[in-house]
């Protein structure tokens, strides 16, 4: 059970970031992992892995073990208590459990973090806070046994950020911006760190020093800037004394500028292009420093099978020809099995080819190996219903609606399937939701308005279908829906205006090949020299069943 504690002088460097991107790599390596939000007056690990989290889950943390030590006198047999799940899905099905600062969203975590008295726990003469902290380290181990501990030190210069750094952890990694500020607060803390009369385990702990927010200099003739930054920074932290040998580096990057989000399991595009910040690579390169002594050969090999993958899929994602797209995320599973993400993205392929047989084959392979993602049951559905599986793929869109009623596609999905079964107000059930959920989805109206069509309810029909339109005056679907209430009403110029503009702002062949083979409406059209001429006009070809 190997402990690393990261820290940063300042705050606004990555440092939460940091902790967060290797407990993925790791839990996508098999390993089980625990990550500890110490920085108790401003903690946001539980907000880096937010989409994975349920936060109503969160109700004790840090805070309340210290606190409920030291006001009821109470020493926890078992750490779960104090334990959020992290439902991630490592790629070699790796877990991560947190155990947060505290359930901040209550009064009452800032009221007990207030009353922590910190002096008492360390310089007091009883001096329980030691002992109390190595009681937390041994039920982590014994209830969750992770093979990694990961700490979110607080910054500065506090009783907090020393105990997670000179108590807990075997490692530091120290975080700095490249300036004075920064830098020489951090080596004040690595030479403390370094210093024999602090060592309260009788072992100190291995430092890794990161420089972050680099810039990133893509031309080779530039590469002595960074060069240059790192050296210096090496020279403030050593003054004369061998403090770290190396300087890590971790770019700075306009996405993370823009939204904070995960970059380790990204693949970098530097291979085809100069632009890109390979911040991805920057957290490689420290993951594997922190852990080669920690992985075997053959889990050093598995990452590279894994990083093989990874690259396969990212480049599959950038071919349209589905041939050689299928070769590389077949390639991509031989590496990697369990890969979800490759497995759905060939189902997407093949029902690309409309091979839907094929598609539900590795839809539901997906599923098995992810159950969380609806997205993956949605492509079930969707393979289920074009192979005439209707009642089937309806009960999976059933059962998706349960775990999240908002589901504006799942939603809409019903609301076509009940419209192909001539259950008209069924379907208008399902998208007049959409419409209310999502206000502002263009093509949620049109469905309404089509609906109303069917109906034969006109006015609301043309109210829903001019709401679409307020939205997007351009969508080709909204006129193509304005067209057949119009050849409804008998007003064929009407119809003919609409049908064209629904041309003009991009209905294409397939779309419009599926609108006429599902609408009685247009059959009479094809006698029409009228009609075969506007499509011939915007070579528009359509294959009329019988």
């Amino acid at each position: 059970m190997k402990t690393i504690t990261f820290y940063s002088y300042k705050g606004g460097v990555g440092r939460s970031l940091t902790l967060s991107n290797i407990a993925m790599r790791l839990a996508d390596l098999g390993k089980k992992v625990c990550i500890i939000d110490f920085d108790l007056e401003a903690p946001g690990l539980h907000l880096k892995f937010n989409k994975h989290i349920n936060r109503s889950e969160i109700n004790k943390g840090i805070v309340e073990y210290i606190s409920d030590f030291q006001n009821k006198d109470y020493v926890p047999k078992s750490i779960n208590e104090y334990v959020t799940d992290v439902n991630y899905l490592g790629t070699l099905n790796g877990s991560i459990k947190l155990i947060p600062a505290g359930d901040i969203y209550s009064n009452e975590y800032w009221k007990n973090l207030s009353s922590i008295n910190w002096k008492d726990l360390f310089y007091s003469e009883e001096n329980n806070g030691v002992n109390l902290l190595l009681h937390l380290k041994e039920l982590i181990k014994i209830d969750l046994n992770p093979d990694f501990i990961l700490i979110d030190s607080r910054t500065g210069i506090t009783d907090i950020s020393g105990i997670a750094m000179t108590l807990l952890a075997d490692s530091v990694v120290t975080l700095a911006a490249n300036n004075d500020e920064n830098i020489s607060g951090t080596a004040r803390i690595i030479k403390s760190l370094m210093n024999n009369e602090n060592n309260l385990l009788g072992r100190l702990p291995k430092i890794y020093f990161v420089l972050t927010r680099i810039p990133y200099y893509p031309n080779p003739d530039e590469k002595h800037k960074e060069i240059r930054i790192s050296r210096k920074a090496l020279l403030q932290i050593n003054k004369g004394e061998k403090l770290i040998d190396k300087v890590f580096v971790i770019h700075s990057d306009r996405d993370l500028e823009e939204e904070e989000r995960f970059k380790i399991n990204n693949i970098s595009e530097k291979t085809t292009s100069n632009q890109v910040v390979p911040i991805e690579e920057d957290y490689l390169t420290l993951f594997e420093e922190l852990t080669k002594d920690d992985l075997t050969d053959e889990e050093l090999c598995r990452f590279n099978d894994l990083r093989e993958s990874e690259l396969l899929i990212e480049e599959a994602r950038n071919i349209v020809d589905n041939a050689v797209k299928i070769n590389k995320l077949k390639k991509a599973i031989e590496l990697n099995s369990n890969s979800h993400e490759a497995i759905d993205l060939l189902g997407l392929a093949f029902i690309d080819l409309k091979n839907y047989e094929e598609a539900l084959f590795y839809a539901r392979k997906a599923s098995e190996i992810d159950d969380k993602d609806w997205g993956y049951k949605y492509h079930i559905a969707y393979c289920l219903d074009e192979l005439n599986q209707t009642d089937e793929a309806k009960i999976i869109l059933e059962n998706i609606l349960k775990g999240d009623e908002r589901n504006s596609e799942t939603l809409s999905f019903l609301g076509n399937i009940h419209c192909n079964k001539l259950e008209y107000g069924i379907a208008l059930n399902y998208q007049l939701k959409v419409v209310e959920y999502f206000p502002d989805y263009d093509n949620g109206y049109n469905s309404v308005g089509n609906t109303y069509r069917l109906l034969k309810n006109y006015e609301k029909a043309f109210e829903y279908v001019y709401k679409c339109l307020e939205l997007s005056p351009k969508n080709f679907y909204a006129s193509c829906t304005l067209a057949e209430i119009y050849a409804e009403l008998g007003n064929e110029n009407e119809f003919y205006k609409n049908l064209q503009l629904s041309f003009i702002f991009g209905m294409n062949s397939e779309t419009f090949d599926r609108i006429v083979n599902e609408d009685e409406l247009y059959k009479k059209y094809f006698k029409e020299e009228r009609f075969l001429n506007l499509l011939k006009t915007y070579r528009i070809k359509v294959n009329l069943q019988e």
